[in-house]
């Protein structure tokens, strides 16, 4: 599937992979200084995200990013995902490392993740709302979850519109089967990802994450780790300027 996208510069690309609770528009603060920096910025939506529409075959969204680069002409780029976009990110370098010039990998899922109970409780609250059609209640899960209690009420309010849109249009999905990943059949291809990458989390995410990042960096060879201040599941968004910074030196190195 080409993917909806919003593109901006020239110079090197740089793919933005968004949250799972988000869609492209969580990167719309960052086009214009990434333009300014030199590069060409690519935000895209997921499958069943933002203006995508739902998967109708198999279930591989790293395939799309890929399909949607060729589309664009772009040989390689840089991945910048979040959350569950950094999960995709990974696969897209794993599956077609040539293609991947660097990556940045915020608060990215462990794919070896032990859930605590907290995570757990998070996931069953949305996961009820959902399955009683009460799409307002699990969106309201997922904005009390995943955003700081501390959090702007501007920012609280575009993961509920972003979250909203994706539940509405996944609703109406008829379900498909997602294809085998390519990570949790062979794990070890990760400790053979010569790649330059960024893994980072916010210092206020969940233990998983915080934890998950350490690891992570540790197996691939290349890896960085750095834990962002004041930030949350979402540093984008709730640190743009020092997840900005901190992106933008990582890249210059």
């Amino acid at each position: 599937m080409r993917l909806p996208h919003d593109e901006a510069g020239s110079g090197p690309a740089l793919v933005l992979i968004h949250a799972g609770i988000a869609d492209r528009t969580m990167w719309r603060e960052h086009l214009a200084p990434l333009v300014s920096a030199g590069y060409r910025a690519v935000a895209v939506d997921l499958p069943g995200f933002g203006e995508a529409p739902p998967p109708e075959h198999e279930s591989a969204p790293w395939n799309d990013v890929l399909e949607t680069m060729t589309a664009l002409e772009i040989d390689q780029a840089s991945l910048v995902g979040n959350s569950f976009g950094a999960a995709v990110a990974l696969r897209v370098a794993v599956v077609a490392p040539e293609r991947v010039a660097a990556l940045a990998l915020i608060s990215a899922p462990p794919h070896d993740l032990d859930p605590s109970p907290e995570l757990t409780q998070i996931w069953e609250a949305e996961e009820a709302a959902l399955e009683r059609g009460d799409i307002e209640a699990a969106v309201t899960a997922v904005v009390a979850a995943w955003t700081q209690p501390d959090a702007p009420p501007e920012l609280k309010r575009r993961v509920a519109e972003m979250q909203r849109r994706a539940f509405t249009v996944q609703a109406e999905a008829d379900p498909v089967d997602e294809a085998p990943d390519p990570v949790e059949e062979d794990p070890a291809r990760l400790t053979r990802l010569d790649l330059p990458t960024l893994v980072a989390a916010g210092e206020k995410d969940l233990v998983e994450f915080r934890e998950g990042a350490e690891r992570l960096a540790h197996t691939l060879p290349r890896a960085r780790h750095v834990r962002i201040p004041g930030a949350g599941h979402l540093a984008p968004m709730e640190t743009p300027d020092a997840f900005r910074e901190l992106l933008l030196g990582f890249l210059a190195e």
